[in-house]
């Protein structure tokens, strides 16, 4: 069926419509570009899923609660209860020994840190090292890192108008450190 003019009822002139994309060049579907960011698109998710994760985690295992703080008070006192240590600066009237909960990297497995100040004698500090080995294996506690210093760096400060004082502890390098598991 051809009309006068010989163009068939299909053709764009005689329905009237006329395709405006078939001079526009076809590149595909996607540039490559797009392929590209299309391919790392689910890696970049996953890295960030994962990063969030490690935070979320670092933060849990950091955050200082009673109940993790809880083993603390018994290894103060396997210290305390067999060794005289002197007095600390920090907390007027008890002895310089500390306990804190520290984090291992990159596994985030927490231990526990003991600070002891004023013990300068090598024999006192392996005989301390030796009573918490043996606390630590009776009572399959966390590991703990035992620290020595000599002397607390604690500085106070106040403030007259308020009455308020305070103390900050400074840098400090141990001079003997061992790992008790």
């Amino acid at each position: 069926m051809e009309d006068a003019g010989g163009n068939s009822p299909s053709a764009p002139a005689a329905t009237g419509t006329t395709d405006t994309m078939k001079d526009a060049p076809n590149f595909g579907s996607e540039s490559a570009a797009q392929a590209r960011k299309r391919r790392w698109a689910p890696i970049a998710w996953l890295l960030s899923g994962f990063l969030v994760a490690y935070a979320y985690a670092f933060i849990s295992a950091t955050a200082s609660d009673s109940e993790n703080l809880s083993g603390c008070q018994p290894i103060v006192s396997a210290v305390t209860s067999r060794h005289r240590l002197p007095l600390s600066v920090s907390e007027p009237g008890s002895p310089a020994v500390s306990c804190d909960l520290g984090v291992h990297f990159p596994l985030l497995r927490t231990y526990y840190s003991v600070f002891i100040y004023g013990v300068l004698d090598r024999g006192e500090q392996d005989a301390i090292v030796i009573d918490l080995r043996t606390f630590q294996r009776v009572s399959h506690g966390q590991k703990l890192l035992v620290q020595f210093f000599e002397k607390e760096n604690w500085k106070t400060w106040s403030d007259p108008k308020s009455g308020r004082s305070g103390g900050s502890r400074g840098p400090e390098t141990p001079i003997f450190k061992a790992w008790v598991n």
